[in-house]
């Protein structure tokens, strides 16, 4: 009802196609406000969403920086690189956002769309959660996913959206999805699992026992090369509660990744490699639901000072956990 000129501009009763262009705006949500004309309330909370300001991106990796280091991120590599994944109104609800130059384009022609999964969650993080949910890394797709569910059953409007409170980190999102929202505590429908719930709560993950396998792992990371992705599958303490086992995911920071902006990442071994994961590739049943050996006997996949890498950060070391024998 409102017409193109309302986002777009431009003079829409120009009779020739350059007047009407004039003053043209191509992607009139990559400014906030011309959105929050109609959608106060949401602009209001967005502006101050993960998705929206990119804060994940940038305390990701401060803590390896010293002062002078962090400002030369925020002014060479922040707002020039890590912003580009910055996530405006239209790239969820117009028009595929751009990845690497590749762009679906409008999602349906030109009309605003409320979800689509597989044309905006997909293109931004295509690089390791989608194929994973989907299978289309090589694993076999998540339990959820083969039920016919999508991103936006586990992943709602509130925390995507944001609430008004500025979060620095995924994991700090009150509002992120829980597995026990849907499967509550209690409710198993066996012995066994309902005993096994009860002895590794608050000790052990969810994904620790029902990742389905392996998972993209990255590395070698340098300013304009990108990384180097890897299949793997670690567990070990989460950096953030060291009383808890997890799975973890190699991010793909090295010691001279920002060398060439002038970054020598003064307080490298300050933050660890591995961070703790919400793997897209769940099972209900794997080998560690099936027989607690493998855990508690032959250790699979735990992370053990063999296999960390050469140079990487000593911090890797403090989430090493090797499991306790089961007492017969």
């Amino acid at each position: 009802m409102n017409g193109c000129a309302s986002c777009h501009r431009g003079d829409e009763k120009a009779a020739s196609r350059e007047k009407a262009h004039a003053g043209l705006v191509k992607k009139p949500s990559s400014d906030i406000a011309v959105c929050g004309q109609c959608h106060d309330k949401v602009v209001k909370v967005y502006k101050d969403s993960l998705h929206f300001t990119t804060e994940g991106l940038r305390h990701g990796v401060s803590g390896r920086f010293s002062d002078k280091e962090k400002k030369i991120f925020d002014e060479k590599v922040f707002q020039r690189s890590c912003r580009s994944c910055h996530a405006s109104c239209g790239d969820c609800h117009v028009s595929s956002p751009k990845i690497g130059g590749i762009s679906t384009g409008l999602i349906k022609g030109h009309e605003f769309v409320a979800k689509d999964d597989g044309k905006t969650c997909a293109m931004c993080h295509g690089g390791r959660v989608y194929p994973e949910f989907t299978g289309d890394f090589g694993g076999q797709a998540d339990v959820h996913y083969q039920k016919g569910m999508t991103c936006l059953n586990c992943h709602n409007k509130v925390e995507l959206h944001g609430t008004g409170i500025l979060y620095t980190s995924k994991t700090d999102v009150r509002e992120k999805p829980s597995c026990t929202n849907c499967h509550k505590p209690g409710s198993e429908k066996t012995d066994k699992a309902r005993s096994s719930h009860t002895q590794h709560k608050d000790k052990v993950s969810c994904y620790a026992c029902h990742s389905g396998g392996s998972y993209t792992n990255c590395y070698d990371c340098h300013v304009g090369k990108g990384a180097t992705p890897k299949p793997g599958f670690y567990l070990g303490l989460n950096p953030k509660d060291k009383k808890t086992v997890t799975t973890l995911r190699h991010v793909p920071a090295v010691r001279d990744t920002l060398k060439s902006a002038g970054i020598t990442q003064e307080n490298y071994d300050r933050v660890p490699n591995y961070w703790a994961t919400a793997t897209h590739n769940i099972k209900k049943r794997t080998e560690r639901t099936r027989s607690c050996d493998a855990c508690h006997k032959d250790r699979q996949n735990f992370l053990t000072k063999e296999i960390l890498i050469k140079d990487d950060s000593k911090a890797n070391d403090l989430l090493i956990y090797t499991p306790k024998p089961i007492k017969q």
